[in-house]
């Protein structure tokens, strides 16, 4: 198998430069021990953030560093292990299977030329491990996620909001829900197809997640239907982020047909709201959003109902 490893030195005194790993002496006698124990020890997860900091605490031991950062465009991972310094030599891994991300390293002076020899040789000892647990981390995910928009699938909507509505309880915080659907949907579908229905749901679904906070959680519960739960959040917060929502859905159109250039006019959608009370299960709480969802769209749709 081949590996490449392109590697980025930030820091006032180095300027950037390219690295291919290869077999050094920059290891000797015990420190050659320590890929060996590395390579032990890696085997042992496939938590990624456990990964990590077990890879730092080893190689610690023989280069000094402060943390790491590991970035993966592709999977929308952005995690750090441990505290992040002014002087940073990141690498980009790659095999002739995978692209595995960057793996940044920091510190609070810049490395010398032996310390990243080190460095590029330990870091051979992750390749595998790292790329087992993304291989996991992505199962995961997508055994848990709505094949057509990305967001949560419905099993995975009853497992957040069960531990959401206990997290809230505990520490007595307040816990809201939106429940909203396309207004017209199954019209659009029927006079323009599955195509432009499908694009309207997978731009709906992008929508909700940028109309979201970072705390909050985006799932498709059937058909056109979504379920936001907002953590934290009152009935006040949670009509401001609906009316963000129903002003970012009126951006999305849809083509006439799958193949002309033609647009028709913006979508719109109903929006159903519950806030958590003390007596509440997961079934209540859906159950009151669900109505408020039916409220709205005998109202016109186009609303926000509670």
């Amino acid at each position: 198998m081949v590996v490449s490893v392109s590697a980025n030195l930030h820091s006032e005194a180095n300027t950037d430069k390219t690295r291919a790993i290869i077999q050094t002496d920059a290891l000797s006698g015990e420190k050659l021990d320590l890929r060996m124990q590395l390579g032990e020890v890696l085997q042992t997860t496939l938590d990624l953030n456990l990964l990590l900091r077990l890879f730092l605490e080893k190689v610690s031991t023989v280069v000094r560093l402060d943390g790491i950062h590991y970035l993966n465009e592709d999977l929308g991972i952005d995690t750090s292990v441990a505290k992040q310094s002014t002087h940073s030599c990141g690498y980009r891994l790659i095999t002739n299977e995978d692209k595995l991300g960057e793996v940044i390293f920091k510190r609070s002076k810049k490395f010398t030329e032996k310390e990243l020899s080190i460095l590029e040789t330990l870091l051979s000892t992750l390749i595998f491990p790292l790329r087992n647990a993304l291989r996991l981390r992505a199962a995961v995910r997508s055994a848990f996620s709505d094949p057509l928009t990305g967001a949560g699938n419905r099993r995975f909507l009853q497992q957040t909001l069960e531990r959401e509505i206990d997290l809230a309880k505990r520490h007595n915080q307040p816990l809201s829900l939106l429940m909203l659907e396309v207004d017209g949907l199954r019209k659009l579908h029927e006079q323009h197809g599955l195509g432009n229905a499908e694009r309207v749901l997978r731009a709906l679904a992008e929508s909700l997640r940028q109309c979201s906070r970072s705390t909050d959680a985006v799932f498709r519960n059937e058909g056109e239907q979504f379920v936001l739960i907002l953590s934290n959040t009152d009935k006040a917060g949670a009509h401001v982020i609906a009316r963000r929502i129903q002003a970012a859905s009126q951006g999305i159109t849809a083509l006439a047909r799958d193949d002309a250039e033609q647009s028709i006019e913006s979508i719109s959608v109903s929006q159903g709201l519950a806030v958590m009370s003390g007596t509440d299960s997961s079934a209540s709480l859906l159950e009151r959003a669900a109505k408020a969802l039916t409220g709205a769209r005998k109202r016109g749709g186009n609303l926000i109902h509670s």
